[in-house]
């Protein structure tokens, strides 16, 4: 073989070998272009199933008795690959209420605990003995990239905007008086209080972000599920068999 049929042998073992190392690189891009969509799908359905209509009063009952856990170190970093992998399930949840802020458009079920399950499709409770309308009701998701989902709407909320919660026995109001971005250290903002108040935990500015955005609301009212205006069932998307005694 004359020394130029050995380079062109060569050369074409090495565009071979080109070829495969783009195929692969375009491959994996395709990969992650495709993680975040199947990310937010399984948030965005793991919401809705759990979501406060699809509940009964009983069924919040029930789970307020639950074991779980209120430790912070379960928690890691929202990413796509671990919502994926992990593949929770929204029935084995402990729901026991949700949030809504109408003029974000919030509407997210909350979970009794601290998990990172929990705080993939809804809210968690960070502290294990307050009630809804009582002392300091603590409560903290993610923030994603995606608009719209889990606590990202946060972001635009204001001072003055209405805060619900419900447990199916009644609507707790809360106005927001306070909206501040801190150093994660200052856990004293879940501390408990003297006047009932509402407090709102997550990432500032992205799921990577290690400052935390609170917004804390201080209670206005308290309207049992069966008196709850046209506002309250919008907010909550409800039901009639929700609302009624």
């Amino acid at each position: 073989m004359s020394r130029m049929d050995k380079y062109k042998k060569t050369k074409r073992k090495g565009n071979s070998l080109l070829t495969f190392v783009g195929v692969l690189l375009i491959l994996a891009a395709l990969a992650l272009l495709a993680i975040n969509p199947i990310k937010d799908y399984l948030i965005d359905q793991g919401t809705k199933e759990n979501a406060i209509a699809n509940m009964t009063r009983n069924q919040i009952e029930s789970n307020q008795q639950k074991d779980v856990t209120f430790d912070f170190d379960d928690v890691s970093n929202l990413n796509a690959y671990d919502v994926i992998k992990n593949n929770v399930n929204p029935k084995d949840l402990p729901t026991i209420g949700a949030i809504a802020i109408p003029n974000v458009k919030m509407n997210l079920p909350i979970y009794k605990g601290v998990s990172d399950a929990g705080m993939y499709l809804g809210a968690g409770t960070l502290r294990p003995d307050v009630k809804m309308g009582n002392d300091n009701y603590a409560i903290a998701s993610h923030h994603t990239l995606k608009k719209g989902y889990l606590f990202e709407p946060l972001l635009r909320v204001k001072n003055g905007d209405l805060i619900y919660l419900t447990d199916l026995d009644s609507v707790y109001v809360y106005k927001v008086f306070y909206k501040e971005v801190l150093d994660p250290t200052r856990v004293d903002v879940i501390d408990p209080t003297s006047d009932p108040i509402v407090t709102l935990v997550t990432c500032a500015t992205g799921e990577n972000n290690f400052q935390r955005l609170v917004v804390q609301g201080s209670l206005v009212e308290k309207v049992a599920i069966k008196d709850a205006n046209k506002d309250m069932i919008k907010a909550f998307d409800l039901k009639q068999n929700n609302v009624a005694n």
